[in-house]
Formats: structure tokens, sequence, C-alpha cells
């Protein structure tokens, strides 16, 4: 799922998620082919997506948990008195870790902006922000490029070839200073050429470290080139933060979000019970809105 940059090997096991807009600028989604690990099983069975859900860890111990409190509520007066806190507490986590619950967490995110597919004619660059860069160790000899990063640079390259070259800007910075390796920009350029980008069309920004830098960092090189018309990529679920920097710096970027979550309309049992990747997918979305919050309490949005 990785991309190992050096190597020779193409991108593999990377699905295409493609998105269609409906009329009057409401939208949804018309078409998911989920990454593995991200909404559904890779052998595509009913069985084996059945098991895979019922198998999930996360899920096992909620419901011998459950369990055991209904047991333990059944006891004496005094020890249900005890058991009042505890319950609430196991509700609680059993709610935020629902995927029905994550869904609409996502949207409250992702639903802001409609997916952008066609590069507009105005665009003069596309910016590209970093994602994950896993780095080398004893088992990764390379550095390798995180799910979220190849997403990204994808869905970058497809604009990039939808109208005639133009520049790409591809922003990240040493996240771990203590760390050897390329930055991520330099992985993205150079997975980005791999897949069709022209060389002398890429600019690397490699001195952010986080999503305020990015659009910090990337409006100098962008003001020095005299562009201020511009498609910005991230994930969907980043946009509004990565939107509202931008917007700080005085762009009005044109929103391209990957890996969108918050697509699927069709509801299954198993979106009503917990999840792990429901429970990481909310982490992700409180991630977020504390994050914009923090920005907003130090004027960075």
């Amino acid at each position: 799922m990785f991309f190992r940059i050096g190597g020779t090997r193409p991108v593999e096991e990377v699905r295409d998620v493609r998105v269609a807009s409906s009329a009057r600028g409401s939208w949804r989604a018309h078409h998911l082919r989920a990454a593995p690990g991200y909404g559904g099983s890779e052998d595509g069975s009913p069985m084996v997506r059945l098991l895979t859900e019922a198998l999930d860890p996360l899920l096992i111990f909620f419901v011998l948990t459950a369990l055991a409190l209904v047991r333990l509520w059944s006891g004496p007066a005094e020890s249900r008195r005890r058991l009042k806190w505890v319950t609430v507490s196991f509700l609680g986590l059993a709610v935020v870790c629902l995927p029905v619950v994550s869904y609409f967490a996502a949207g409250s995110l992702e639903w802001r902006y409609e997916p952008l597919n066609d590069r507009p004619a105005d665009a003069q660059a596309i910016v590209v922000f970093g994602g994950e860069l896993l780095p080398a160790n004893d088992v990764r000899l390379e550095a390798e490029l995180g799910r979220e990063s190849i997403y990204r640079c994808l869905h970058a390259a497809r604009l990039y070839r939808a109208g005639s070259p133009c520049p790409v800007l591809v922003s990240g910075g040493d996240v771990d200073a203590s760390r050897s390796g390329p930055t991520l920009a330099r992985s993205m350029h150079d997975f980005l050429r791999k897949i069709g980008v022209a060389g002398n069309d890429l600019i690397l920004e490699e001195r952010s470290r986080n999503t305020y830098e990015n659009a910090v960092e990337s409006a100098k090189i962008l003001r020095e080139r005299g562009i201020d018309r511009i498609v910005l990529v991230t994930d969907a679920i980043d946009l509004l933060r990565a939107d509202l920097c931008f917007r700080r710096q005085g762009f009005e970027p044109a929103l391209a979000g990957t890996n969108h979550r918050a697509t699927r309309r069709s509801w299954r049992l198993s979106d009503f019970l917990p999840s792990s990747r429901a429970a990481t997918d909310v982490g992700r979305v409180t991630h977020e809105w504390l994050g914009i919050a923090w920005y907003r309490i130090r004027g960075r949005v």
C-alpha cells in the first residue's frame, strides 16, 4: 500500500476514488472503491466481509464488557449504584465507536465542499499538502509515502493532466528533525515524477511542519512567482482547516479533497456496531475540530 522512495516499482493496491456532483450544489458519492483497510474487505465476498467485521477485536471486547455489565447490574442494589458512571462511560465510548457516528462526524467537515475532479480554467498552479511519510528504519530500508500522501499525489497528477501543464507545488518538511532522510515534499516530488508530472513543473516547499506552516510557506513561494489562483489538494477531512489557513494568507483556493470518508448512503447492520475503524475516524475528526479551535485562538485562521 505504500510507495517506496527510490524504488522502481509502480504504486500498487491504491484504489481509485471517484465521486460525482449532483445539481444545485448538493452532492453524493457516485462510485467508491475503498482502499484496503478503508471501507471493505479486499476479497469483496460478503461472507469474508461479515467475518472480518464480526471478528473485530474492539467489537468482541465491547460485547464481553456489555455482558459483564448486564450481569453486574443484576446484582445487589448497592453494587448497581457503583456501576452508574462506569456504564455511562461505556455507553459513551460505544457511541463514538459506531460507524454511523463516524460517518456524520466526517461529514461535518467533508460536506462543506463538493468534490473537484476538473481543474478550473483560471487555475495557475496546483498545491499539494503532505500527509504521512514513514521514515526508514530496520524494517523499511527507505522512506515510504503513507496512504494519504499517495492519494493526494494521485489526485494532483489527475488534475495536472486535466489541462495544459502548470506548476505543482508540494508542501511538507521534516516533522521530526531527529530523523534523517528525505523531506515529505521531496518524497512526494519523486513520486509525482514517476506518475507523469514533469520535473520542471514541480516546486518544493520543505520548511513546513503543520497545516498552518504549509499555507504560510506555500503562499510565500506563490507570491514570488506571481501566482494567486490555485487548486489546493489535501484529504477531504482536512480541507476546512487548510482552506482557512490559506484564506488567512490572502488566497481563495479551489479545493480538491481526496480520501473521502462520508460517501456511502446505504446502511448495514454493522454500521450500528462498534468498530475500531470508526473509532479511528472519530478521533481524526476530533483532532481537526480541536485544531481549528486552537488556530482560531492563536489567530492563525
